[in-house]
């Protein structure tokens, strides 16, 4: 169990520290669509016509990212390949000038996100939490029963390391001039972490 909340923690300190490192930067979310969904509605509402195919693009951009990791995974390519490719993304996404670069950040956590959809047996979002909060909240009635406890402990986890990563994103913004570097390292130990498991996962036993 420890392993397996060690596993949500990294990855969702990648999805908030990515996430805050753009709000912040870029006033736009990469991991969060519904607020940018509601930045795209606002944008439409001002006539804001640029902006609206902005939030547009971020979110086409992560659902289409999304899908492509899920063909992959359904191809039995091993997991850590759309991970890897995320730890790329982020970090390039750093080196990029100028707002766009969210566009590579949001395709990045799209990746992460579709690929590892299940942790511990409890079905996860590593890079937005309002979904892993209504099921923390599903949960919570039925804390008695060991399975929901396991539950409970896993989404409870997630959403502190998503805090935890938005506050590690807005640190690195003002200690290094390319703060990306935190979440695209942070996603390539996860990836190493997440190959190590399925690896081990798909192992015969002995």
């Amino acid at each position: 169990m420890s392993r397996d909340l060690a596993r949500t923690a990294l990855l969702c300190l990648v999805g908030g520290s990515a996430d805050g490192i753009s709000y912040i930067r870029y006033g736009t979310f990469v991991g969060a669509m519904s607020g940018n969904t509601i930045l795209l509605g606002v944008d439409l509402a001002q006539w804001q016509i640029e902006r609206a195919l902005y939030h547009f693009a971020i979110v086409a951009v992560f659902l289409s990212a999304a899908i492509l990791s899920r063909v992959v995974i359904v191809s039995r390519i091993p997991v850590i390949v759309p991970l890897a490719v995320t730890a790329v993304m982020l970090g390039a996404s750093g080196l990029i000038a100028g707002q766009w670069s969210a566009l590579l950040s949001a395709a990045a956590l799209g990746l992460q996100n579709a690929a590892v959809r299940q942790i511990a047996g409890v079905s996860i979002n590593t890079v937005f939490i309002t979904g892993d909060l209504m099921q923390l909240a599903t949960a919570l009635p039925g804390a008695a029963v060991p399975r929901q406890r396991r539950e409970i402990t896993v989404l409870a986890t997630a959403w502190l390391a998503y805090a935890a990563g938005a506050v590690l994103g807005g640190v690195a913004l003002h200690v290094i001039p390319y703060p990306m570097i935190v979440p695209a390292a942070l996603a390539l130990v996860a990836a190493g972490v997440e190959g190590y498991v399925q690896r081990h996962a798909a192992a015969p036993a002995r």
